[in-house]
């Protein structure tokens, strides 16, 4: 190949997030075929068309812990999304229950995320239970939903916040963004390659050190976490409901006032999920678009902004550990 590959245009095609990832997703692909890794052309294959059924591969952005409910028949009588607790399953099947996945392509994903994005209510993500997983199932319900009548478990789906959608784009968006600078910074913004190939083994062992420490480095399955990877520099400190601490410290990181006030009417009113330690889907909407802004260089944000940070903050204030 004459003309160098330009990371350059994928790069732009990111921090314009009015587009879709499709396009950058797609020159990644065609980068990871010019020189033959296939850790990457399978990452963007499947970010592109979609995981397979087999858990493992999907990444840890790409789930939630759910709420998993029955439909079961006792006797005559039907009884419809009556939850069972995962600590009421065997331990080696828990895995199984335990988690909501979202394995379509990012054009699908990026339409459900714009659904949700736009709707106020109470909807959830359910990904349903097969036939062959309700057997596991049938003496946990028994136990727990004692009755005189046999109980059968007909049915079953994982539930959780439709915020999980919305969250995918930007995790994949950043996650992108630092493997591609990681791998401008070995080797230039414009790669040659020809001369790539030429050295194609010790070149692709740092294109997959990239994706190992950038794409696949996804924390504890959370997009917007406070892992011991995400401390905040001067070990801020916000006491639970001490709104004005949340507004001055997000006024330090650059946050225009109108942000800020938007931010305060959310966490007046909107509850997080304490048990999951999820902030709520409102909270989570105005982290990316803070997130955004940054990246389109709008306003006085921070440079070294994150989504995490920003979470960190709002969940102090919410007294979430």
């Amino acid at each position: 190949m004459k003309h160098p590959f330009l990371l350059q245009e994928i790069i732009d095609d990111l921090v314009h997030t009015e587009r879709s990832l499709s396009s950058p997703l797609m020159k990644l692909n065609y980068f990871a075929k010019l020189i033959k890794n296939q850790a990457l052309t399978n990452f963007t294959n499947n970010e592109l068309n979609g995981y397979p059924d087999n858990m493992e591969v999907i990444p840890d952005y790409r789930r939630a812990r759910g709420t998993l409910l029955l439909d079961f028949q006792a006797y005559l009588n039907q009884h419809l999304n009556k939850p069972l607790p995962i600590s009421m399953i065997d331990e080696k099947y828990r895995e199984a229950f335990e988690f909501v996945y979202i394995k379509e392509g990012i054009s699908v994903v990026e339409k459900l995320a714009t659904e949700f994005y736009k709707r106020d209510s109470e909807e959830v993500i359910a990904n349903p239970l097969s036939m062959e997983k309700l057997h596991v199932l049938q003496e946990p319900a028994r136990k727990f939903y004692k009755s005189d009548v046999r109980i059968d478990v007909i049915a079953g789906r994982i539930t959780t916040s439709p915020s999980l959608v919305v969250e995918i784009p930007i995790a994949i968006r950043t996650k992108l963004l630092d493997f591609l600078i990681g791998i401008a910074d070995e080797f230039g913004y414009d790669i040659e390659i020809e001369s790539f190939n030429k050295n194609s083994d010790k070149n692709n062992k740092t294109i997959i050190h990239q994706m190992n420490t950038t794409i696949n480095n996804s924390g504890d399955g959370n997009l917007i976490n406070t892992g011991n990877d995400n401390q905040i520099e001067n070990s801020i400190t916000i006491y639970k409901g001490d709104i004005s601490r949340l507004q001055s410290e997000l006024d330090k990181q650059g946050i225009e006032k109108e942000d800020i006030d938007e931010i305060s009417e959310i966490v007046s009113v909107e509850e997080p999920n304490i048990e999951q330690k999820r902030l709520g889907m409102k909270a989570n909407n105005w982290i990316s678009n803070i997130i955004n802004k940054s990246l389109n260089g709008i306003g006085k944000i921070t440079t070294g902004i994150s989504a995490n940070i920003l979470a960190t903050l709002i969940k102090q204030y919410y007294g979430m550990p």
